[in-house]
C-alpha cells in the first residue's frame, strides 16, 4: 500500500512539473529546484552518516583501550556509552 501511495505521489508531481514545462518557463525552475534539493539532501545524508561512523569508531576505540588497560571485561564499553549518552543529551538541550 505504501508503494502505491509513493507511486501515485511521484506520478502526480511529475505530471504537475510536466504541465508547467509545457505551459511556460516556470516548470524549468521548479524542476531545477527539485534536482538541487535532492542533491543537497543526498550530500547532507552522506556527511551525517560519515560523521556518525567516525564517532562510533572513536568511542569503540576508547572503550577498547579502557578495557585493555584495566581488564574490565566490557565495562569500558558501558562507561564510554554512558559518556556518549550524556554528551548527546547535552547537545540536544542546546
Amino acid at each position: 500500500m505504501e508503494q502505491s501511495i509513493t507511486d501515485f505521489l511521484s506520478g502526480l508531481s511529475k505530471s504537475i512539473t510536466q504541465g508547467f514545462i509545457e505551459r511556460g518557463g516556470i516548470g524549468n525552475s521548479i524542476e531545477e529546484g527539485i534536482k538541487k534539493s535532492r542533491k543537497k539532501l543526498f550530500i547532507t545524508a552522506v556527511a551525517i552518516s560519515l560523521a556518525a561512523t567516525g564517532f562510533f569508531l572513536t568511542f569503540w576505540g576508547i572503550a577498547s583501550a579502557i578495557d585493555a588497560m584495566f581488564t574490565m571485561h566490557g565495562l569500558g564499553f558501558v562507561l564510554t556509552g554512558l559518556i556518549g549518552i550524556l554528551a548527546g543529551a547535552l547537545v540536544y538541550k542546546r
